[in-house]
């Protein structure tokens, strides 16, 4: 099922969404569940209520909390669902792109061009869930990095750099792929999908590894990195619940 988040000041507006997606929802037969929140603060005190929020839907021009605002804290917390912007009037600003939306809806826009755009819009959120990803800035611009690619990120200046495979799509960028936060701060949110830190300034894809001994171990590239002593027992322990969790 999918989480999915409309924050929008018009109830009116809510319920006429409400009324494509279950439009969508006959054709395509998704299943979804519809949170309403009608202000960027409400949104914003439900976050940490134990929803992963698969997509959401923001007005952009909210009374108190504006959209720009609101969609960063949404960013911060949800890292990797799909953002829509919605308005009747406002443009989007480079403020508003720092937040990585996927698509803009104009409010005016006819019924059959919104359902066209929300269809679309499923349909990068079922990708999501298939495969995760990460946004990495590229010198000016923002691009999707599929996890299972990534070798390994390590610290930067500003945050964190990402290594991807040699035989990936991404590896075009060469060593240009930069994130906003260090090792240790993605690692939690890495976790599940089986990053571990292997010393502070080295967040490593358990998935690459071929061989792991008692002080480094090999990635199927053949680089052989070093595990801290401080990280060593954490480690291990990863990737021993990373190996058994996929085989069982």
């Amino acid at each position: 099922m999918y989480h999915i988040a409309i924050c929008d000041d018009c109830k009116e507006y809510i319920m006429y969404l409400r009324d494509i997606f279950k439009d969508i929802e006959k054709e395509s037969n998704i299943d979804y569940k519809i949170y309403e929140y009608d202000s960027g603060e409400e949104l914003v005190r439900n976050l940490d209520r134990g929803i992963k929020f698969d997509l959401l839907i923001l007005d952009m021009q909210l009374g108190g909390m504006d959209g720009d605002e609101t969609a960063k804290i949404f960013r911060k917390r949800f890292p990797y669902a799909v953002l829509v912007f919605c308005s009747g009037v406002r443009q989007p600003t480079i403020r508003s792109f720092k937040a990585t939306p996927f698509r803009y809806i104009l409010k005016q826009q006819k019924r059959r061009e919104i359902i066209e755009t929300i269809q679309e819009v499923m349909a990068e959120v079922e990708q999501n869930s298939a495969e995760p990803f990460i946004m990495a800035h590229y010198r000016w611009a923002v691009q999707k990095i599929k996890l299972k690619n990534i070798l390994y990120i390590e610290n930067s200046k500003r945050g964190g750099r990402i290594v991807v495979c040699p035989d990936c799509k991404e590896a075009k960028f060469e060593d240009k792929l930069l994130v906003d936060k260090k090792p240790e701060k993605l690692s939690r949110e890495l976790e599940e999908y089986g990053f571990a830190l292997s010393q502070s300034t080295y967040l490593v894809n358990m998935d690459h590894i071929e061989v792991i001994r008692v002080d480094d171990f090999v990635f199927d590239t053949g680089e052989i990195f070093k595990i801290a002593r401080a990280y060593q027992k954490s480690f291990k322990e990863a990737f021993a619940k990373r190996f058994s969790n996929k085989y069982i």
